[in-house]
């Protein structure tokens, strides 16, 4: 598979501060690189990395989230990770993108899922939060190589999974990509999609607001 960076357009409407600014674009640079490791026919190097990545984190805090997203986008090779090639700012504005057009694809059609039921995707997120705390899933240490996991803790997490994966519109092939590199533990990829899920949901809000526009299309050069 080639991959060769591509123009794409964030369109942008309204008044923005930095703050604003910033935050969404690293919500985006994040997503960026969690679609990036659902991408087939990687290099057999990178697969193995990215493999490690999924499975090294114990899932217990803030510090496993953060570092799981860090170190996924820095295994994106510096060439094909989103570069700036103009900002406008206006009403509409646009940020213009080299980067991979797959990946901005899968990105954009997350954030679109998402902001097409936000309301609906956001119930289902704290639905779902709750119960991993009634059942105390944070206790568990995802890293350790041996699973103690109820029966009734696996169940939540499998349909919890997939009610996430349904929300994301994600392919059946990128979910089987997800629970290979998770090597099938059900704790693990329920904890990882539930941190894609506070990643988008910032972005889908600003998009029913009309504040952005998350296109995964090719730039028109205007």
């Amino acid at each position: 598979m080639a991959l060769q960076p591509t123009k794409t357009k964030l369109r942008l409407d309204g008044r923005w501060n930095l703050e604003e600014l910033s935050e969404a674009t690293k919500d985006y640079t994040q997503l960026y690189g969690f679609a990036y490791s659902l991408l087939p026919d990687l290099p057999l190097a990178r697969q193995e990395e990215i493999d490690y990545i999924y499975g090294k984190f114990p899932w217990k805090g803030g510090y496993s989230t953060v570092n799981f997203f860090n170190q996924l986008f820095h295994k994106i090779p510096p060439r094909l990770r989103p570069e700036v090639a103009r900002i406008q700012y206006a009403s509409p504005g646009f940020i213009e993108l080299s980067e991979l057009l797959l990946v901005a694809v899968t990105v954009a059609g997350i954030v679109k899922a998402v902001c097409g039921s936000i309301n609906t995707a956001h119930d289902t997120y704290r639905k779902i939060q709750k119960g991993s705390v009634d059942l105390e899933l944070s206790k568990v240490n995802l890293a350790k190589e041996k699973l103690d996991l109820t029966q009734k803790q696996i169940a939540f997490c499998e349909s919890s999974s997939k009610k996430l994966v349904e929300v994301f519109g994600i392919t059946e092939a990128q979910e089987l990509l997800i629970d290979q590199r998770v090597q099938r533990n059900p704790a693990m990829k329920l904890k990882i999609l539930l941190s894609v899920f506070r990643r988008v949901e910032p972005l889908a809000k600003k998009q029913s607001e009309g504040k952005i526009e998350v296109t995964g299309k090719e730039s028109d050069g205007i």
